[in-house]
């Protein structure tokens, strides 16, 4: 971080000649009792103290101690950086009404910073005040020449839920009841949420006041599909192609319509009538190579792709795309050329795990974990995932042993990362490690109590590897109520009430679960549940109406003496 205000530490650290010691105790930003204001001599000695130590704090992972020596730190200066610094510390540790307070001194300290209206405008929605976060919002729209509904909309989607941002767009709606703009990006704002009523609602009124607007069709067509109305869908579009025919933004749009309505053939001609008209366009061109390559036309889609190369376009795309291609034409030394040349956009960490993933296929696993530990020194702020992902190609190829060293280094030389304990708890569970596996969920359940996953993660553990069964449904209950709709919940409190011997109520989750995730697991403990209740027929049919989905899986091939003929 470059801010004004740092300027000081040079001074501060040759003042604190014991900051080496301190450093290497890390009980100190806990164990000592907070210096007070009659501790300093001057303001600025007390900010310099606040920031160093809200940064030391920050290097040892300790968030709640950074974040309240930056907010005292906030409240002496007169920097706006470190406002918005303080201000973003506290909205990522969760306090919003902290992060309010800061980014409102931070406005008086720069009025017209876009950046801190913003920031103020999604704070507000967050809290649940939806007028004052449409008066910013309005206030933005004003007197900002690039603000847009389009921008506030994706502000929204990515900051806020349903139940916050979509009134506060209904409030910018109410002040611009005529803007095509403002109802579009109301609609686009539903969808996201999952509402697709109310987008088509609303993408039909920008229609009605701008007729010919194509991506308000579109995205009508894309609410309707989501509603499961992809033939109208498919008939909206149509209407309007058959009036503009060269239209390829329309065309392409209409494509992707009818693929996602599993109508691929017709997407195909579609993509192939654009490149008809224009040989060299890469959206057509890239499309048509993946529907190749999810059909396993290994050749076609390498056409597709290598001619995408040549428009110079989508290049990073391309390459990936062509690396898969000879990954599973197993010809690992061109996949590995074709992954390197990924620089760049949404594939570049797909490649960088696909590159382990090769070399791990040949054999060289010393070379895989070599490669990856060089990926995140370039790029170590993204080491915790990228070791999550490494660590799952070994697991995927049945390197369990070397999955868990690669997630025991990275815990040991890192902070205890709730990700990478999660992750290392489901290993150790599905390894028999059962103690260290009750170990890292504790961890994580003692940082964060109302972490659904874990709390369901040990509640399944105890449920499977021991008889602690009441202690089991307590913490799948509290995962329960956290995460009502989650299938993986659900199958728990349902093998857990197995367990327990109450079966009509593991049948009803079980059951539930099934309906909603068809995975083999559940499927075993659906079948088994069945069989044990006297349903025995329907047991059998469950059992291999999954196996024929799941060939070979170890869930159900276990279970699967009793199920024989």
């Amino acid at each position: 971080m470059q801010m004004s205000f740092y300027s000081g530490l040079a001074a501060l650290m040759l003042l604190l000649a014991g900051c080496a010691t301190i450093a290497a105790q890390p009980a100190v930003l806990t164990a000592r009792p907070p210096r007070t204001a009659e501790s300093f001599s001057t303001v600025d000695e007390e900010l310099t103290y606040r920031v160093f130590m809200g940064q030391l704090a920050l290097e040892r992972d300790l968030r709640p101690v950074a974040v309240a020596q930056y907010a005292r730190a906030a409240q002496l200066s007169s920097d706006p950086s470190l406002l918005q610094h303080a201000a973003t510390l506290a909205y990522e540790a969760g306090d919003d009404q902290l992060a309010l307070t800061l980014v409102r001194r931070w406005r008086t300290l720069a009025p017209q910073d876009p950046d801190a209206r913003h920031f103020e405008a999604l704070l507000e929605a967050r809290l649940g005040d939806v007028a004052a976060s449409v008066a910013a919002f309005e206030s933005l729209l004003r007197d900002v020449p690039s603000e847009s509904f389009a921008l506030i909309s994706r502000l929204l989607s990515q900051e806020t839920d349903a139940q916050h941002g979509l009134p506060v767009m209904r409030g910018l709606l109410a002040a611009y009841p005529q803007s095509a703009q403002a109802h579009f990006a109301f609609a686009g704002l539903a969808l996201h949420y999952q509402h697709p009523q109310l987008a088509a609602d609303e993408a039909n009124r920008a229609l009605a006041i701008q007729p010919h607007w194509d991506e308000a069709l579109v995205l009508l067509g894309q609410a309707l599909a989501a509603q499961g109305r992809s033939a109208q869908a498919v008939r909206v579009l149509q209407a309007r192609l058959a009036e503009t025919p060269d239209n390829t933004n329309l065309r392409l749009a209409f494509a992707a319509l009818l693929a996602q309505a599993g109508e691929g053939a017709a997407a195909e001609a579609q993509f192939s009538e654009v490149l008809k008209r224009h040989p060299a366009d890469a959206e057509a061109l890239y499309t048509l190579g993946l529907l190749k390559l999810q059909d396993k036309q290994l050749a076609a889609a390498r056409e597709y792709f290598l001619s995408l190369r040549k428009t110079g376009q989508r290049n990073s795309d391309a390459w990936y795309f062509l690396g898969n291609i000879a990954e599973l034409q197993k010809n690992y030394a061109q996949a590995l050329r074709n992954y390197q040349q990924v620089d760049d956009g949404e594939h570049w960490f797909a490649a960088r795990i696909a590159t382990a993933r090769v070399l791990a296929e040949q054999g060289r696993q010393a070379e895989a974990r070599e490669y990856m530990d060089s990926v995140i020194a370039d790029d170590p702020g993204d080491a915790a995932r990228l070791r999550l992902a490494e660590s799952q190609v070994f697991a995927t190829m049945g390197d369990d042993a070397t999955a868990l060293e690669v997630l025991n280094d990275a815990l040991r030389v890192g902070s205890p990362d709730a990700d990478l304990l999660y992750a290392r708890a489901l290993l150790e569970e599905s390894m028999d490690q059962v103690t260290a596996a009750e170990r890292d969920l504790r961890y994580i359940l003692k940082r964060s109590p109302e972490n659904a996953a874990a709390l369901n993660a040990l509640g399944y553990t105890l449920t499977v590897h021991s008889n602690r069964y009441s202690e089991a449904l307590g913490y799948i209950q509290k995962a329960l109520q956290l995460a009502p709709d989650d299938p993986a919940v659900i199958d728990s409190m349902g093998w857990v009430e197995f367990r327990l011997g109450n079966y009509p109520a593991a049948l009803a989750y079980l059951r539930k679960a099934y309906a909603r995730l068809a995975d083999p697991q559940v499927a075993a403990h659906l079948a088994q549940a069945l069989w044990v209740s006297g349903n025995r027929q329907e047991a059998h049919a469950v059992w291999s109406a999954a196996l024929k989905q799941h060939p070979g899986d170890p869930d159900l091939m276990k279970i699967g003496r009793q199920f024989a003929p």
